[in-house]
C-alpha cells in the first residue's frame, strides 16, 4: 500500500511511537491523530495534522472521524496499564474491538497495529514471527496478542488488509516510561543510589523511535499478504544493569547501582530475555541504524536534556 495522498487514522497520534510516525506522514498525506489528550502531548502534535479528542472506548467518540479514511494505524493503548492490570488490558482489547467495528460499518479496509515482541514469552531467541505456540507471561503480553487475533479475524471475515508491528522495546525523544526513564527519576531523587529490579542480566532489545517509524512504513509499503505479522527490533540486545550504566554515566553522577534480588526476572510477567528476529523485517528493504546501546545512550541524552 503506496502511502502517498492518504487519508490515514492514528490512534495514540500524540503519543510517543504515534507523534514520530505522525511527522512523518503529513509531509504526502492527511492525518487525523485520534488521541484522548494528555495535557503533556499537546506540543507533540504535528500542526499539519487534524486532531480529534477521542475516547476508544465510546464507539461514537471516533466513527466521524473514519469517514473517507484510507488507513488506520492503531497505536493508542491506556496510559494506566501495567504488567498486571486486568481492567486496563481488557481496556485495550475493547478499543481495539471498537475500532475494527467502525471500520467495517465505514469500509475502511486496511488497519496498521502496534503489537509487542513480549508476545512471545520466554521464546529461543532471537524469536521468529512463525515461533509458537506462543505463550504470553503478562497480561500486557496477553492483551496485545488478543488484539491481534482480533484483527487477524476481522481481515479473514470481512476483507480487510492489516500489518501486525511486534515492536521490541522503543526509544527516544518524548518516551515517558521505561527502565531508562524509571532510572533518571530514582537518580533525581537520590544521585548516590540506584535501585534496579531483579540482579540486571535482563537482556533487552532496544530499537531507535525513527528506526521504528521507518519500518513501519517501509513494510506497510512492501507487505501485500491479508495479515502481515512482522517483527522490528535493532538486531542486538542490552542488559539492564548496562542500561543502568548509561544513565548514571550521562546524568554525571557517582551513583552505586543495588540490585532488588539475586535472580534474572525483576518483577511477575517479566521475560528474561527479548530480542525478535528481524530477518522478514530487512527482506522488504529496511534495517535499523542504530544497535540498542546506541538507541539507549541516545534516548538518555534527549530525555536528560527534556527534563523526564
Amino acid at each position: 500500500m503506496k502511502l502517498e495522498g492518504k487519508r490515514i487514522l492514528v490512534t495514540g497520534g500524540a503519543g510517543f511511537i504515534g507523534s514520530h510516525l505522525v511527522d512523518l506522514l503529513v509531509a504526502h498525506n492527511s492525518v487525523i491523530v485520534a488521541d484522548n489528550l494528555l495535557p503533556e502531548r499537546r506540543k507533540t502534535i504535528n500542526e499539519k495534522a487534524e486532531y480529534v479528542s477521542v475516547s476508544l472506548l465510546d464507539r461514537g467518540s471516533i466513527s466521524s472521524a473514519m469517514k473517507n479514511v484510507d488507513l488506520v494505524i492503531h497505536l493508542a493503548a491506556n496510559p494506566l496499564a501495567s504488567v498486571t492490570a486486568s481492567p486496563e488490558m481488557i481496556g485495550n482489547i475493547t478499543m481495539t474491538h471498537n475500532i475494527l467495528e467502525i471500520m467495517k460499518e465505514n469500509g475502511v479496509s486496511n488497519i496498521a497495529f502496534a503489537s509487542s515482541a513480549i508476545i512471545y514469552g520466554n521464546a529461543p531467541v532471537p524469536t521468529k514471527e512463525t515461533y509458537g505456540p506462543l505463550k504470553p507471561h503478562s497480561l500486557y503480553a496477553a492483551s496485545k496478542l488478543a488484539c491481534e487475533a482480533l484483527i487477524s479475524s476481522y481481515c479473514h471475515s470481512f476483507g480487510m488488509k492489516s500489518w501486525l508491528f511486534r515492536f521490541a522495546n522503543v526509544g527516544g525523544p518524548r518516551l515517558r516510561h521505561g527502565p531508562a526513564h524509571d532510572f533518571i527519576a530514582k537518580l533525581r531523587k537520590n544521585p548516590s543510589e540506584l535501585e534496579v529490579l531483579g540482579d540486571g542480566t535482563q537482556l533487552r532489545c532496544y530499537l531507535d523511535v525513527n528506526d521504528c517509524v521507518a519500518g513501519v512504513i517501509r513494510v506497510i509499503e512492501s507487505a501485500d499478504e491479508p495479515v502481515n505479522i512482522v517483527n522490528l527490533g535493532a538486531g542486538d540486545v542490552i542488559s539492564v544493569k548496562r542500561i543502568a550504566e548509561i544513565v548514571i554515566e550521562e546524568m554525571r553522577v557517582k551513583a552505586k547501582i543495588r540490585f532488588t534480588a539475586g535472580e534474572p526476572k525483576g518483577w511477575k510477567g517479566d521475560v528474561r530475555i527479548f530480542q525478535p528476529d528481524i530477518a522478514l523485517a530487512k527482506s522488504f528493504g529496511w534495517k535499523p541504524r542504530r544497535n540498542s546501546e546506541e538507541t539507549v545512550r541516545e534516548m538518555v541524552r534527549s530525555l536528560v536534556k527534556e527534563g523526564a
